[in-house]
């Protein structure tokens, strides 16, 4: 705390505190008001800091505006009689010296060269400090100027870090390992090998199989057949595709620079880094390289920042085309009779796999070039700022080169692609950005008032060619935003508040309309030390603002093809089509206000909160019209909610010792307010029989599927064979908004080491388990495994003419034909009403623990960090994580169709700061 206290004690009634008070940067100054909150009294500070003022204990002092206080304690008061004593120095008394009897006795001495009498005088930008002057250079005939003596110094240090990190998935659906491929036939249970081209698992039990031992060139151990005493029991063969893997990232970071006293004149730093991303995929793998450098330098007041970045990012194969995902869904697929290990071709060259209507993930996975994908990215930008007095002025400026290759491919014999199928995919970027800030500010730190002018330029070029259907699309943006901005800002003792006004125009060349009136405003108003209760505090805060945007034109719709096809086509999937143009559409305008508080009980505790209302009008979805793929204005949609947080800072455990906590509260939902004429229940992600849509008056991403038939009264209606009767056509079958979501950190500290844990629960919302449907209709999910065999089950419900259903049925009835079973009858997705799950979960998202070493007196650092991500303690759904995205869309969430695992990551950081 600035300031330091002369310690006596208080006698009498009127007593006074002394002192010494410093400024915030600690130096004494002259008139600095120190303010007594009890009494109301106050006193100025002398030139050295000093002062004397009224007080009792107990009394609150506060001066800097408030920024700085002290609680007077008892010993600290005295009489004013015993302060000035203490300032008055005591000396013996000494021989009376008389300046009219000197003068009478000698003679004044003159001296023509005495300083006091020279003409001469430095001038006003001279160096200050005599000690270190350089060079005395003459102004003119009366005038000099000092020049520093040069102190510079050259710097170099920097940091170099390390990590490993080891991932494994997460849960997978579970499956069946007791039924061979096969099916019914005349009333027994028959196993059909991969030559039958057969794609059910409702087979026999593997038990009572054994291997023929002779040549087969699906199985090295031979055909199955009933076992019998001499032959080898059938194996359960594990098609697991995922893998423990391991990866690395390694970071060195140098700078170099050059101090002048205490200013920073120039600073080169260089970044090398490389990461290797090894995914839980067989042989699957991405590799980063990145350069960066920066030149800071500030030359004659301009304060001037270049920067350098280069990344090149190489990967085996990436999930453009749904490779991993359709690799995993085989491997889930692939009855517990076949290997796809033992071999990924067939003697005459084809794919050797369970059937022609599937695949052999390593198969897949073969391939004849390294690297699939390959992305290189150069960056240049210039930053310059300038102030003259109360002027600011920052130029930034900016240029960015993209080079995205893909290079996507499955190899003749492919399930979907009998013949092959290979594009070539190259998407070229070129990025300019500037940005001309104009700030002028008035008034001090009391009442302060600030004018800016933003002028944002940005020019977009993309062009993607893809060889597949020999097509180059050409895309173009130049767009401008002018933004004017006011702020005022007010400190007082107890009070702060601010103020925040502006409009901001929208140009652009691929816009229908331009946006000339987007206003933008906010306050915040803070009481501090209510009821004078240091630190008690309490925030209110408000904002409005309205904004006009367009879709990115380097992002890519290819994916919304999915939307043509049924989920049991899943194999023609292979999009190259990308969209028409970005011109001719509105903006998407936004209005968003919010509301919010703080309140701070102390130096500890902390509570805030935050109602949002965000409209967007106009917003874009993509569409299929005449065999092309456009953008359109849709619909209107309103996304509300609030937050809570709880925050408990630094409570001491111990000595040493002390954590923090927050607790934050998150809910919200985003309606479909406005759909466009002919564009009710539009897909929006998903396939054409199970997709997420925008149905008016319903929340944005609802899923749309098949359901079952019911009466008035909800009741199951029964058919004549004692199922659930499937309905006709589709409805809204689920909703993916949580009811809310709470996120926990906490933080441990003791010593030198640190601990943080992370974890997070979300209640409420569904999903549609499109896996779980699929594994039901081939036999290969754990629960058709489990209740094939039940028998005579009635179902609950009632029959057309309301009559209460008592017609028993079998699961699996090997006199019937397979597709008549329990699972099969419905189609290949099932009933998707019977698949809609709820999609809770609770996770930890980090848990991490560091520390420090000190090295060399501190002049050296070296810090270690052991870390966890993503444990998955619980989730309501049977399958893989709920928060994981439909073939990785970034509007799949809710729909589960072999969606991939997320997975846990153990690693270790080394970090040494030089």
């Amino acid at each position: 705390m600035p300031f330091t206290i002369t310690i006596l004690q208080a006698q009498n009634s009127q007593l006074y505190y002394s002192g010494k008070f410093l400024t915030s940067k600690n130096k004494a100054q002259n008139f600095l008001k120190v303010y007594n909150k009890n009494s109301g009294v106050y006193e100025l500070t002398d030139d050295k800091g000093f002062a004397i003022i009224a007080a009792k204990p107990y009394d609150t002092l506060v001066w800097n505006q408030g920024k700085n206080s002290h609680v007077i304690a008892a010993y600290e008061v005295r009489e004013l009689k015993s302060i000035l004593e203490n300032q008055t120095a005591k000396k013996s008394v000494e021989n009376i010296y008389s300046k009219a009897y000197d003068s009478l006795v000698s003679k004044e001495a003159k001296d023509e060269f005495s300083i006091e009498k020279t003409k001469a005088r430095l001038s006003k930008k001279s160096y200050p400090y005599f000690s270190e002057i350089r060079k005395l250079r003459r102004k003119n005939d009366s005038i000099y100027t000092l020049k520093s003596l040069s102190q510079r110094t050259f710097v170099l240090n920097g940091s170099f870090t390390t990590s490993l990190d080891i991932k494994s998935r997460n849960a997978i659906p579970g499956t069946q390992n007791k039924y061979v491929q096969g099916r019914s036939e005349n009333g027994n249970l028959i196993w059909k090998g991969p030559e039958t081209n057969e794609m059910f698992s409702f087979g026999p039990d593997i038990s009572t199989l054994g291997f023929s031992g002779l040549p087969y060139e699906y199985d090295l151990n031979g055909k199955l057949t009933p076992w019998i005493g001499g032959l080898q029991r059938a194996q359960k063969y594990n098609n697991n595709v995922f893998k423990t893997t391991v990866g690395y990232n390694n970071q060195l970071n140098v700078n170099a620079f050059i101090k002048e006293g205490h200013d920073e004149k120039i600073r080169l730093s260089f970044n090398l880094g490389q990461q290797k991303n090894q995914t839980y995929f067989i042989d699957q793998f991405d590799i980063a390289n990145t350069f960066k450098t920066k030149l800071n330098t500030n030359f004659a007041g301009y304060f001037l920042n270049l920067t350098f970045n280069y990344e090149e990012d190489k990967a085996t194969n990436t999930n453009r085309i749904g490779l991993f995902n359709r690799a995993y869904q085989n491997s889930l697929l692939t009855p517990i009779s076949f290997s796809n290990e033992q071999n990924a071709f067939l003697n005459n060259g084809l794919q050797r796999s369970y059937s022609q209507y599937a695949d052999n993930p390593s198969f897949l996975f073969d391939q004849d070039s390294k690297y699939r994908y390959q992305n290189r990215q150069r960056q240049f930008s210039l930053n310059l700022v300038k102030a003259w007095g109360d002027f600011r002025l920052n130029l930034n400026q900016s240029y960015e080169n993209d080079n995205i290759g893909n290079w996507d491919q499955y190899k003749p014999s492919t399930y979907g692609f009998s013949s092959g199928i290979f594009n070539e995919r190259i998407q070229n970027n070129s990025l300019y950005h500037s940005n001309v800030l104009g700030t002028y500010t008035l008034g001090d730190y009391n009442f302060r008032n600030t004018f800016s002018l933003n002028f944002i330029l940005n020019d977009r070029k993309s062009d993607v060619y893809n060889s597949l259907v020999n097509q180059k699309y050409l895309y173009q943006r130049t767009s401008q935003d002018h933004i004017f901005n006011y702020n005022m800002d007010i400190q007082d003792y107890d009070l702060e508040a601010g103020f925040n006004l502006g409009n901001s125009f929208y140009i652009s060349n691929t816009s229908l309309k331009n946006s000339y009136w987007l206003p933008r405003t906010n306050f915040y108003v803070k009481f501090n030390d209510i009821f004078d209760w240091n630190n008690y505090s309490f925030k209110l805060l408000g904002s409005y603002t309205q904004l006009s945007s367009e879709p990115d034109i380097t992002r890519s719709y290819a994916s919304y093809a999915t939307t043509l096809l049924n989920a049991e086509n899943y194999k023609q999937y292979f999009p190259v089509q990308e969209v028409e143009s970005f011109r001719g559409l509105s903006n998407i305008n936004t209005k968003e206000w919010k509301i919010g508080a703080k309140l701070n009980l102390g130096y500890n505790i902390s509570v805030d909160g935050e109602y949002f209302n965000k409209e967007n009008t106009d917003d874009i979805f993509p569409v299929f019209e005449n065999n092309q793929l456009k953008l359109k204005n849709i619909a209107d949609h309103t996304y509300r909610g609030y937050e809570f947080n709880f925050t408990y800072e630094r409570l001491r455990l111990g000595y040493d010792a002390y954590t923090t906590h927050k607790i934050s509260f998150f809910k919200y939902r985003d309606i479909v307010d406005r759909i466009a004429p002919g564009y009710q229940n539009l897909a929006a992600s998903g396939f054409k029989d199970i997709y997420k849509t925008l149905s008016e008056g319903q929340v944005l991403g609802v899923v749309m599927g098949s359901y079952f038939e019911r009466n008035a009264a909800g009741q199951l209606i029964i058919d004549e064979l004692g199922f659930p009767k499937k309905a006709d056509g589709m409805k809204i079958i689920a909703d993916p908004t949580p009811d809310f979501v709470m996120k926990f950190n906490h933080n441990f500290v003791y010593k030198n080491f640190s601990l943080d844990i992370n974890w997070e629960w979300k209640k409420g919302g569904q999903l549609w388990n499109g896996t779980q449907a699929v594994l039901d209709y081939y036999g290969r999910s754990e629960n058709s495994g489990e209740e094939r065999n039940i028998k005579n089950y009635v179902f609950e419900g009632v029959h057309t003419n309301g009559t209460v259903s008592q017609i028993p049925v079998d699961f699996y009835n090997p006199n019937q034909n397979v597709q008549e079973n329990r699972w099969s009858r419905y189609g290949y997705l099932g009933v998707a009403e019977n698949y809609v799950q709820k999609a809770d979960y609770i996770r930890i998202n980090n848990i991490s623990l560091s520390s420090d070493f000190p090295i060399n007196n501190r002049k050296q650092n070296l810090r270690l960090t052991f870390y966890v991500n993503n444990i998955m303690l619980w989730q309501a759904s049977k399958g893989i994580d709920p928060n994981q995205n439909f073939y990785d869309m970034d509007n799949g969430r809710g729909l589960d169709f072999f969606n991939l695992p997320s997975f846990k990551t153990f690693g270790c950081i080394v970090s040494l700061r030089f």
